[in-house]
């Protein structure tokens, strides 16, 4: 079976997008496993850094390609990839080891949100009054993801709330940083495999200095490492992917990964953890989401964008 350049155009961001989307969602709940099974914050950034790093070098050394270390290139790492994965990363796995992954994944799905009120704030897209509707309507979804941290049982410190929310406003800098400031032309795979080469140097310096770095050879190898690398294995074709994605669309269409997280990350955290969300918590899923399909609804290409780069996934 054949399909038209047209039809294709429209399938494979759709196809990288629940790819990249439904993996992200084990994210929280991997990480929470390992961090609350004895691995610091920015000692599991470092590991899952390289980890990733070194895969993705390795399909680029497969592949005959390389990422470059220019100046442009270096900044373009630090601020789509180091300050979304180093800074974000340890902001959620420090979050994550005091509330449940499933919230998490709430929070995290507001980053589509934040993404266009900061596009028009900076003039990258038009006033939408159905789009600002659906971001006062996930507002009172995470309003109420509030209601368990201030109800009479206080299930939850409303300062994790709050600096979960952290994450996703950098995601949502990162979204837009990756959309306007790409190096024109670059592979997605080099361009990821640089990002986490860059991310694992700051995040081992940060690791020691804070005393959170953790020595595998001086502990039993056990099943938080496990995960800890499997996380790397998920997160490295999750950059790819959304490198990949927003080259082909814009960053409010890429963000919309996270309006799949947001389900999977709570269906992860029931199957892997055994957390069982309340009413108010599927509540505010509702609502988080409800918000992000009107933010992202009726999206057009903008006048005369194109893809960049490549013209075709290159892996």
């Amino acid at each position: 079976m054949t399909f038209s350049p047209a039809l294709r155009r429209a399938i494979i961001p759709i196809g990288i997008l629940l790819a990249v989307g439904g993996a992200w969602g084990a994210v929280p709940a991997i990480a929470r496993f390992a961090v609350t099974g004895g691995i610091a914050p920015m000692g599991y950034v470092f590991w899952v850094a390289l980890g990733a790093g070194c895969l993705c070098w390795l399909i680029c050394l497969i592949r005959g390609v390389r990422p470059s270390f220019a100046p442009a290139h270096m900044r373009y790492y630090l601020l789509s990839g180091c300050t979304r994965f180093v800074l974000a990363g340890f902001v959620m796995y420090t979050v994550l080891q005091n509330i449940p992954a499933g919230i998490v994944a709430i929070l995290l799905g507001t980053s589509p949100l934040m993404t266009f009120v900061a596009s028009v704030s900076l003039k990258h897209q038009k006033f939408s009054l159905r789009r600002a509707i659906g971001t006062l309507i996930g507002l009172a979804g995470i309003l109420l993801v509030f209601v368990p941290a201030v109800g009479p049982s206080a299930a939850l410190s409303p300062g994790w709330l709050v600096l979960g929310l952290v994450t996703p406003l950098i995601y949502a800098y990162s979204n837009i940083t990756i959309d306007r400031s790409r190096p024109a032309g670059e592979d997605s795979m080099a361009m990821t495999a640089g990002m986490f080469t860059l991310s694992s140097v700051i995040a081992l310096i940060a690791s020691l200095a804070s005393g959170q770095f953790h020595a595998l050879w001086e502990v039993e190898f056990g099943i938080p490492e496990i995960a800890m690398f499997g996380h790397a294995a998920i997160l490295s074709m999750c950059f790819f992917g959304l490198y990949e994605l927003i080259r082909r669309t814009d960053a409010t269409f890429g963000a919309q990964a996270t309006y799949v997280t947001t389900l999977t990350g709570i269906l992860y955290g029931m199957a892997l953890l055994g957390e069982r969300p309340g009413l108010v918590v599927w509540a505010a899923a509702v609502l988080v989401l409800v918000g992000v399909g009107l933010v992202n609804s009726g999206r057009r290409a903008e006048p005369g964008r194109t893809e960049r780069g490549p013209e075709s996934l290159r892996g």
